[in-house]
């Protein structure tokens, strides 16, 4: 893409976070009302606040607001938060693309579960699209090594509660975007085996 081809697609991006701003301030509120979890809670309060679809940070919000609502089940609010960003196009800036990368591949893993493969292959393709499976490789130590970070942080702050749900959330976002695409150089078994624990775990959170 040339450098004005970028612009136009972020302007495109810019424009669609302020035309649904109506939309999603009454989506959060109806989550906040139904949903009484602190994670889920804060991260409605902050995309009330402030979210501006070319802030990483706030794009960041999103994602992480869809990732917490899978974890607590709740399928249709995490694919209306989900929907916020399906019009986002890529303007050659991984950072923001991370929202609507993870968003497409929670969804992808819900109709899979769901039994429905034809709606998630169709967005494998488009996740694919911006994807280097050849990279992965790079990637793959980072698996085990994000569990020994884990390990290393509740043996040297076993007290902070919160902090240690986020590790886990983490490595559970880190798992499903390099599970559902595919390619990656660790199996499907082992990577839903972890997903499967860290759930377990995270559920518990209130």
């Amino acid at each position: 893409m040339t450098d004005q081809e970028v612009k136009s697609v972020m302007a495109d991006n810019v424009k669609l976070g302020k035309d649904g701003e109506q939309a999603r301030n009454a989506l959060m509120e109806s989550i906040k009302a139904k949903i009484d979890k602190k994670n889920v809670q804060s991260l409605c309060n902050k995309i009330l606040k402030k979210c501006s679809f070319k802030s990483e940070t706030d794009l960041d919000n999103i994602s992480n607001l869809a990732v917490w609502l899978y974890i607590y089940e709740c399928y249709d609010e995490m694919f209306a938060v989900c929907d916020l960003v399906k019009d986002y196009k890529f303007a050659n800036d991984y950072f923001l693309w991370d929202c609507p990368d993870t968003c497409m591949c929670l969804m992808a893993r819900v109709y899979r579960e769901q039994g429905e493969p034809d709606k998630a292959k169709m967005l494998i393709v488009k996740v694919n699209e911006h994807r280097a499976p050849e990279l992965y490789c790079n990637l793959a130590d980072s698996f085990d090594e994000m569990d020994a970070g884990i390990e290393r942080f509740i043996k040297e702050f076993p007290k902070k509660k919160a902090a240690i749900a986020w590790q886990h959330f983490y490595k559970l976002a880190f798992d499903i975007h390099y599970r559902e695409p595919g390619g990656f150089p660790i199996s499907d078994e082992k990577f839903e085996e972890d997903i499967k624990n860290i759930l377990v775990i995270l559920r518990e959170v209130k």
